[in-house]
């Protein structure tokens, strides 16, 4: 085989060179554990499920209530605490990036989450948008704000073109944890779960990908025993895990968690 010929004076461009340094984990390094975000209440205890720099998820069949679950999350850091939830965390700036509902229905999400703390957050329906458009409005939010601990993306399907697709996954999920780590936030992902009977899981090799690095995966579904409520579980958690709670609304779609009572428990299975 011939080797192609190259021009003479064209030299070839070094590739980047790595410090390996500033990758290597050294056992007598000091890093602090990550700042927690919000937690789980449990039997008089606190189990965090989101903390600073990390990723995590929220899945369900499709109606599941998964934007009613959102709601209490962003009630808790707002306000403090819920039902089933606390935070501490000294930021209350949360950006939502809704994906899938048009602009009247956002509206209608942000106005219930004033209504249940008197505060309001960034809410932004961006569901006209391309996918990179989709990716830039995040990027530039978070360059202006850097002192936004909660990231939502409602849902990051629509940041795709193929949820499938191999490289569009890989590249999406290699952009998520890029965003996490330059700006210090938490970035929760929402999706819907593959349709297969018997087989739950997050939708396609996105899914797949960001289950793999998520700090906690939780997955919501209609109670088959109540359809008025909807069941919470930790389907993946980093750390401790936390027992399945309810989830139940109010004629204002204003959302409200309880434990499971001992019958329910019995009779629920993730």
């Amino acid at each position: 085989m011939i080797e192609e010929l190259k021009p003479i004076g064209q030299v070839e461009k070094p590739s980047e060179i790595i410090n390996l340094n500033d990758y290597l984990v050294s056992p007598d390094e000091d890093i602090p554990e990550p700042i927690p975000i919000l937690s789980i209440k449990e039997s008089g205890r606190k189990i965090s499920i989101f903390t600073e720099d990390n990723v995590s998820m929220i899945f369900g069949p499709a109606k599941s209530r998964k934007s009613a679950l959102i709601r209490s999350i962003c009630q808790a850091v707002l306000s403090g605490e819920n039902d089933k939830m606390f935070s501490n965390y000294y930021s209350n700036n949360i950006a939502v990036f809704d994906t899938e509902q048009s602009r009247f229905h956002c509206l209608r999400s942000t106005r219930i989450i004033w209504n249940m703390t008197q505060q309001a957050i960034n809410y932004f329906c961006i569901s006209t948008l391309n996918k990179d458009q989709k990716k830039k409005i995040v990027e530039d939010f978070l360059m202006q704000n850097p002192d936004c601990g909660l990231v939502i993306l409602d849902n990051i399907v629509h940041f795709v073109g193929d949820f499938n697709s191999a490289q569009e996954s890989s590249e999406v999920t290699e952009w998520v944890l890029n965003m996490k780590s330059k700006y210090k936030t938490h970035i929760l992902v929402v999706l819907h779960e593959n349709a297969s009977s018997g087989f739950i899981k997050p939708r396609g090799h996105l899914g797949t990908n960001l289950m793999n690095l998520c700090e906690t995966a939780i997955r919501i579904q209609k109670d088959p025993n109540d359809k008025f409520q909807s069941i919470v579980s930790a389907a993946l958690t980093r750390g401790r895990s936390f027992e399945d709670f309810a989830l139940t609304m109010d004629d204002q779609m204003i959302p409200y968690l309880n434990d499971l009572s001992p019958y329910e428990k019995e009779n629920f299975k993730l």
